[in-house]
């Protein structure tokens, strides 16, 4: 009896035990498994949302780039066709025909996709053009419908896309109307421009994970797609495909005018029923899904229309890689949860609160990457902010001399004028390097800097770069200039100048007034070679740049987090560029800091010195 009740009694406690554990246990992580798995199902749909978002804004960002690009395009052409010289050519005075052919050449340095420029009188014959003869779509250089139309408008028209299967290249050609004196039509300017740009741009939003783009012109074609499966060359044949039968008059088009190849090489046809349905329904959604061809699953489609032309631009993304991300978190999550679970029943509740820790650290985790996510979302839109400031604030300064001159002309003395006109000049040159650099940053990736190297006095440079800022910023700082008269470096003219400029112009920015600001030029021993390099260094007492800072400088659109607050504009391009032009004449460039108040920085760059004394021009 008394063995049976111990037995008994031990069997009772065991089990109290267990069940308390195991209850205490439930109490102490049922609530934070309840909560972290109720936060992922509430949160899935936002980052589901979230992502679709992402990939609609990204083909927004693509589409303004093609249009803004094809309207620079146009508005060159635009530009050109309003010389005096071109209208009188076109009016048949021949005596301006070298004056017209140096406005074609204008025209095509303007930009490296124009293949050729041509002045067309208005029977569609070829006047003048530069550097070769214009390429004939079909057997003419302009199709009648398109000169009457421009004979009876006035305005400009855009071709549709010609593609030469030969070379793989294609592009389109923009007529602008050349006006005479009576403001009637007197001949059309003819540019070509090629598509190597819109291929690039379109080729960009490749992800190598299910996803990609292309542009349907108004005929249904397809002018140019991401090639993420890499089964066709991205500038091949197979880049012009229609999503859907082409009728009878289109058909002619592309045999008259060559448009997408030539009769030889009939265009094919990619049946596709979404696309062909969203396509011709004007009133159709942006964003709709579909299965397309030749795939098995349903696709997130992002629909935008292009303004200059009338091409659509479509981005595509598999629905299970959107919704995958959150499910990616939930089970996770979920599996996290049953782990942390079934290790607090075994241990029990004195290492309940541990098994916790991992859990709360996982959701830490997450709302860091959420929080990091939101400041780069912010720190991009800041660089968008800080860019639009930098460049409406010259282009304020002009329209405000300008208009001032305008309105008040008669009271203000010729020397007021001249002033007025060149402040106003100063804040157009000021707009023009802030787009140059924004531009040169977009292509220094793409395309290699072309550099005329010669032997170039520094001592010149330095005091010609100084020259360009204003007599009142040079006298509110202690200026000191060692340079040698002698010294030479091997670089380009131009490169080195807007280096020295960008140094300047951070340090007269940064540095308090009354303080020195000294150049400094040195010869020194190359690190690589034997050789000899010139060190140039430009020095400050600034407020100094903080060791953690010191990697982040040379990146582009990057500025410390001190500046994003203050009253110092910048659009985060100056030490990027330099930092190019640099290595691009074969030196190097970097920063030396305490990050101490007072003390200032020292930006240095070094360049191969010159072999020859002579100074060049």
């Amino acid at each position: 009896m008394s063995k049976h009740m111990l037995f008994h009694r031990l069997k009772h406690k065991i089990s109290l035990t267990v069940l308390i554990s195991v209850l205490i246990t439930l109490v102490a992580v049922v609530p934070v498994l309840v909560t972290i798995t109720i936060s992922q199902v509430l949160s899935r749909p936002q980052l589901i949302s979230q992502s679709a978002d992402a990939m609609a804004q990204d083909a927004h960002t693509h589409v303004e780039l093609l249009d803004s690009y094809l309207r620079n395009r146009l508005r060159d052409v635009q530009t050109i066709s309003n010389l005096y010289a071109l209208q009188q050519y076109a009016m048949g005075d021949t005596q301006w025909k070298d004056s017209s052919l140096k406005a074609l050449m204008v025209g095509v340095h303007n930009d490296v996709d124009y293949d050729t420029w041509s002045l067309l009188d208005l029977h569609g014959h070829a006047l003048i053009w530069y550097p070769m003869s214009p390429r004939a779509h079909g057997n003419v250089l302009i199709q009648p419908e398109t000169l009457e139309n421009i004979r009876k408008s006035a305005s400009p028209q855009i071709s549709g896309v010609f593609y030469n299967p030969d070379v793989g290249d294609a592009s389109i050609v923009i007529y602008v109307p050349v006006m005479g004196s009576t403001s009637r039509v007197v001949g059309v300017l003819r540019a070509e421009v090629s598509l190597n740009y819109i291929w690039d741009v379109v080729n960009s939003q490749t992800d190598n994970r299910g996803s990609y783009a292309f542009i349907l012109d108004e005929n249904g074609v397809r002018i140019a797609y991401n090639n993420p499966g890499g089964s066709t060359p991205p500038h091949s044949s197979g880049l012009f495909r229609a999503i859907g039968t082409l009728s009878p008059q289109q058909r002619q088009a592309v045999i008259s005018q060559d448009l997408y190849g030539n009769s030889e090489q009939p265009i094919s046809v990619w049946s596709d029923p979404g696309l062909v349905a969203v396509q011709k329904d004007a009133s159709a959604p942006s964003r709709f899904e579909i299965v397309p061809a030749g795939q098995q699953e349903k696709f997130e489609v992002i629909k935008v229309q292009m303004s200059v032309v009338s091409w659509t631009y479509f981005a595509l993304r598999p629905l299970k890689q959107i919704i995958g991300i959150a499910d990616d978190q939930l089970h996770s999550t979920l599996l996290i949860a049953a782990i942390v679970l079934i290790l607090a029943i075994v241990i029990g509740v004195a290492t309940g609160r541990r098994i916790t820790q991992p859990i709360l650290h996982s959701i830490k985790q997450q709302r860091l990457a959420y929080e990091q996510q939101q400041y780069l979302n912010q720190l991009k839109d800041q660089i968008l902010l800080n860019v639009s400031h930098e460049l409406r604030t010259p282009l304020t300064e002009v329209y405000g001399y300008l208009e001032l001159l305008h309105l008040h002309r008669s009271q203000i003395d010729d020397d007021t004028q001249q002033i007025f006109l060149k402040n106003a000049i100063g804040g157009c040159e000021e707009l023009q390097r802030l787009v140059s650099s924004m531009l040169d940053t977009i292509h220094s990736e793409s395309q290699p800097q072309v550099l005329h190297l010669q032997d170039v006095s520094v001592a010149q440079i330095v005091k010609e770069v100084l020259e360009l800022f204003s007599p009142r910023t040079l006298q509110s700082y202690i200026l000191q200039i060692n340079v040698p008269e002698s010294l030479q470096v091997r670089a380009d003219q131009q490169c080195l100048r807007q280096i020295l400029r960008n140094l300047l112009s951070n340090a007269f920015k940064y540095a308090e007034a009354h303080t020195e600001i000294a150049v400094d030029v040195s010869i020194v021993e190359s690190e690589q070679t034997s050789t000899q390099e010139v060190c140039i260094c430009v020095k400050d007492n600034g407020p100094g740049i903080a060791t953690a800072d010191i990697p982040l400088l040379f990146e582009k659109f990057v500025r410390l987090k001190r500046d994003l607050s203050s009253s110092i504009r910048g659009s985060g391009l100056g030490l990027y560029i330099s930092k190019q032009l640099v290595e691009a004449m074969g030196g190097r460039i970097w920063v030396e800091s305490s990050g101490i108040v007072g003390e200032g920085s020292r930006f240095c760059f070094t360049l191969p010195r010159a072999s020859s004394v002579e100074v060049k021009p």
